[in-house]
């Protein structure tokens, strides 16, 4: 089996947090790096609990600075101090995840050191609402924006083989956010994702949780739209630019191509730096160019059956069919196109 470390990012946790810590030790004599990530002088004793057990380094940042820069900061230190280890088993401090379920997930990334473990809650039964509706919608718009099918996608209990942890030291992200970038380098880097049922625990309707459900949500959403972002920018260019032509007697064909030349450097910067995180060069680039205009192509002879028999104007019917291959279009650029994201 391949030696993991056990990395546990920590703010103003509980008493709940050194018992884990204690009966963890009990069970699995691995490592521990704990992160106290700007806790504050009111938290300094219990952090030197959890110092006192084997084997366990605590690290601190000396202001709040986010989940994702503890994990972060986890990382580093694993990477810089032991150069054997295959990888880490993250698990949150606010008393989520069952020692049990730890050691399942530890076991696990142990067999299989090549790929990312997830520790998947239940969310059927005994789940917070925010918690149930917030895992339903973010499952779905993984799926459809990254092209991953994940049961849980927001668990911090996760295995992180060592190829993960170090693209993720490049992820800019440092809050809630990180962990969602997380998932994209390890798609981008061609990992498998392996799920694990464990329980769902939650204390007190999860009050302990530093989760702010607007903001957080906010930053972790905006990671996933994106795409969605870029394409409302490339289309307002390519509709005013298909407006001003058409007004002018450019035919309808004519006008499409041009208008989407004028957009199409602006998108694929946009999808290259924003999206899909690619490091796309010129044959990339070619290979983008010929699907658009291919597309363009189609999309004008649809324009033109819906003008010539449903519709009177050519902007409405050009705003009907590029709805209808919006969606097509994104996931013909995610898994052939840009296929090779950039890990960091």
């Amino acid at each position: 089996m391949s030696a993991i470390l056990f990395l546990f990012p920590s703010y103003q946790p509980s008493v709940l947090f050194c018992e884990l810590l204690e009966q963890l030790r009990k069970m699995d004599p691995s490592p521990f790096v704990v992160v106290d990530d700007g806790s504050g002088p009111a938290y300094r004793e219990l952090f030197q609990r959890a110092a006192r057990i084997s084997d366990t380094v605590v690290l601190t940042n000396a202001v709040n600075l986010g989940k994702g820069a503890a994990l972060k900061h986890g990382m580093n230190h694993v990477l810089v101090n032991h150069p054997d280890c295959a990888g880490v088993v993250t698990a949150d401090a606010d008393g989520q995840h069952a020692v049990e379920d730890i050691i399942r997930v530890a076991n696990e990334l142990r067999e299989r050191p090549t790929e990312v473990i997830f520790g998947s809650r239940d969310f059927k039964r005994d789940v917070p609402f925010r918690s149930r509706i917030g895992n339903v919608v973010s499952r779905y718009i993984y799926r459809f924006l990254i092209g991953i099918k994940l049961s849980d996608t927001q668990t911090g209990l996760r295995g992180i083989p060592r190829r993960l942890m170090e693209s993720n030291l490049a992820i800019r992200s440092n809050r809630y956010e990180f962990e969602t970038e997380q998932i994209i380098a390890a798609k981008s880097a061609g990992l498998k994702f392996r799920e694990i049922p464990i329980r769902t625990v939650y204390i007190d309707d999860n009050s302990g949780s530093h989760f702010n459900p607007v903001l957080d949500s906010f930053r972790i959403y905006f990671v996933l739209l994106r795409y969605a972002l870029s394409s409302i920018a490339t289309a307002l260019t390519d509709f005013f630019v298909f407006y001003i032509l058409t007004t002018n007697g450019m035919a309808l064909l004519g006008a499409n191509m041009s208008a989407r030349a004028v957009a199409l450097w602006i998108q694929f910067l946009l999808l290259r730096k924003y999206v899909f995180k690619s490091e796309a060069g010129v044959s990339i680039f070619v290979a983008y160019v010929a699907y658009v205009f291919f597309s363009g192509y189609i999309s004008s002879v649809l324009q033109g059956q819906f003008t010539g028999h449903l519709l009177n104007s050519p902007l409405l019917a050009k705003a009907l069919v590029e709805s209808f291959i919006w969606i097509f279009n994104f996931m013909f650029l995610r898994d052939f196109i840009f296929r090779k994201w950039n890990e960091a």
